[in-house]
């Protein structure tokens, strides 16, 4: 397990992005979960048992990405991968809501891919590399 001392910052800053990340996932999804339980006068164009599973599935990712940031906050290289690939998908994800639903998430999506991409550039610096490497 490598040492908080001897972590590069850019590797702390990706730890605490991940869990900002982490915890919006879980916040959006128990208010989803909620909101799909209690649908009476809203109008959006999904059902509620939709809603619902796309709910479950952020609280799935929000558990993970909060499992893989313990992980490289402990200088885990299996974890750095897997965040790497999440926060990938979160990219694609974002453009992709943003291409569907246009000005109704346009800054969300920024915010959700500028800082996974953000999180990407700062685990590939070479300081990043270095420490996964040691640990």
């Amino acid at each position: 397990m490598a040492e908080a001392a001897g972590r590069p910052p850019g590797v702390t800053f990706v730890v605490i992005l991940t869990w900002v990340a982490a915890i919006g996932d879980l916040v959006t999804g128990a208010a989803l979960v909620w909101l799909s339980l209690n649908m009476g006068g809203v109008d959006i164009a999904l059902t509620a048992s939709e809603l619902r599973a796309y709910a479950f599935v952020l609280l799935a990712v929000g558990l993970l990405t909060s499992a893989f940031a313990l992980g490289v906050s402990a200088g885990s290289q299996l974890s750095r991968i897997a965040v790497m690939i999440i926060m990938a998908a979160r990219i694609a994800g974002g453009v992709y809501a943003w291409s569907v639903l246009g000005d109704l998430v346009k800054w969300q999506a920024l915010g959700q891919i500028a800082g996974s991409l953000l999180i990407v550039l700062a685990l590939s610096t070479p300081r990043a590399f270095a420490y996964f490497r040691a640990s």
